[in-house]
């Protein structure tokens, strides 16, 4: 048996990694200045937004919201990321001084206050003058948080301290500095020059539910599913989790011949060393089947791993439980070539032309015009169909085209065996969402099953392999 393909799905490629265009106002003094204090790790959407404000104080909140999304620590007075980058960016200026610039401005400052100190340096032969360095070579090993290819890289700076290589390495560096960010979630919302919402209004809020983060408490059985990582806007990773709990006891409503629940979905992710760095809360209506109801919760984060918290309470009977999840989120930056989402087994994907309900049970798996369906655990039945879908980000790209060439197969295995076969499908962009299906499944007999995506990278001559297990009942 075969499986058909359908469209890739380019709008949900689209909705991942779509930056918001906007259009730069003339900068006073003091904007400039501090476009220049922050100008090694500042990100090209985050330059292009401040720079359309037309508030000063607009401008002053921005700068807030700014170091407060790399701040490691919130709870504490000093923002130890800003502290310690104000002391690197001064050693930059001091060191890599080249015709009257800042070092900092230079890109071999750049590299400094994003890298840090290089593991080798090698200058090449000759004699510095005339405000010139001589030419150098550093190398940058693997450290926590950052990977290469092959394990190191070398980086090569010219007489004034820039990178001779062109822009592709300096996407690597926007990539690192990416990195730095730690709540992506705190979202400056700029638009038509103005700033949506200031910084008071993005950090955590006590209400009833984060109170249950902090005191949990199990009043009905609750479990977590996280099916989904995909890369945001912003180079973070986008998480989208299900909680599925037991709805007896609760506020259940009966509408429109549906059973409905409305639940309060809190999240709180801290990192291994216990520190808070994302917060979620939204008010969902659940359907309710089989005695328990399903809703879903979203949150960005960067790179590596956490333990994320997850709420669930009724405010009508104030009945609440929370369930717990490890994350490692993935690094889909490029530095490390090319990297693979997790594959989807899907109930569905649909078109949803308009805003998408932030109520909606599934609204976290709602990316653009596309909402996805999922199933908690992956279990279906025998009148399902699945949809297989997985997004791929940076693949090699020919220098003769300066296009990537790929090759993705979609299977569906039981104890090994392919028991389902896609045809091949040739990619040739930077990101992509493959996807096959809907796959009925009445000709399936109940058991365990694998769906596998296989991808050739032909560039790199290189093979990637995704698997996610489904059962069918």
């Amino acid at each position: 048996m075969s499986l058909r393909t359908p469209f890739v799905y380019s709008v949900l490629a689209a909705a991942c990694l779509a930056a918001p265009a906007v259009h730069a106002q003339k900068l006073d003094k003091e904007a400039k200045k501090w476009l220049e204090e922050v100008a090694p790790i500042i990100l090209p959407d985050e330059e292009k937004a401040y720079r359309s404000l037309k508030d000063k104080g607009d401008a002053l909140e921005f700068q807030k919201i700014f170091w407060a999304r790399r701040d490691p620590d919130l709870e504490t007075p000093e923002n130890e990321y800003q502290t310690t980058y104000l002391k690197v960016k001064a050693e930059a200026d001091r060191r890599y001084k080249v015709l009257g610039r800042p070092g900092s401005t230079t890109d071999c400052g750049r590299v400094f206050v994003l890298l840090g100190e290089p593991d080798d340096v090698k200058k090449e032969q000759g004699s510095e003058g005339g405000g010139l360095r001589l030419p150098e070579n550093w190398t940058y090993k693997d450290r926590p948080g950052i990977t290469f290819q092959g394990g190191q890289i070398v980086i090569g700076f010219d007489g004034e301290c820039q990178l001779p290589q062109g822009a592709r390495f300096s996407d690597s560096l926007i990539r690192i500095a990416e990195g730095k960010i730690l709540r992506p979630n705190f979202d400056y919302q700029v638009r038509d020059g103005k700033l949506g919402k200031k910084l008071v209004d993005l950090l955590p809020k006590p209400s009833p539910a984060q109170a249950l983060l902090k005191q949990p408490r199990q009043d009905f059985v609750l479990a977590t599913h996280v099916p989904m990582t995909l890369r945001s806007s912003d180079g973070a990773t986008y998480v989208g989790g299900l909680l599925r709990g037991d709805a007896a006891g609760l506020d259940v409503q009966d509408a429109g011949g549906k059973k409905t629940v409305k639940v309060v979905v809190s999240t709180q992710v801290v990192t291994e060393s216990g520190q808070a760095v994302a917060s979620t809360e939204q008010e969902t209506l659940a359907e309710v089947a089989d005695g328990s109801f399903i809703t879903s919760y979203g949150v960005s984060l960067r790179p590596g791993k956490y333990t994320l918290k997850a709420a669930a309470l009724d405010p009508k009977t104030s009945k609440g439980a929370v369930a717990t999840v490890p994350l490692e989120m993935p690094d889909y930056s490029g530095i490390g070539g090319l990297t693979i989402s997790p594959l989807l087994v899907l109930q569905d994907i649909q078109e949803t032309p308009g805003t998408p309900d932030a109520k909606d049970a599934y609204a976290a798996f709602a990316l653009g015009p596309i909402r996805m369906v999922p199933r908690f655990g992956n279990v279906f039945t025998k009148a399902d169909s699945v949809t297989l879908i997985c997004a791929i980000y940076n693949p090699k790209a020919d220098p003769a085209t300066g296009k990537p060439s790929i090759m993705v197969n979609f299977s569906i295995l039981k104890d090994g065996s392919p028991k389902a076969q896609a045809a091949d499908q040739p990619l040739d962009t930077e990101a992509a969402t493959p996807s096959v299906g809907p796959v009925p499944l009445s000709t399936y007999p109940p058991g365990k099953y694998v769906a596998r995506v296989k991808i050739r990278d032909n560039v790199a001559q290189k093979d990637h392999t995704q698997e996610t297990e489904f059962e069918i009942k």
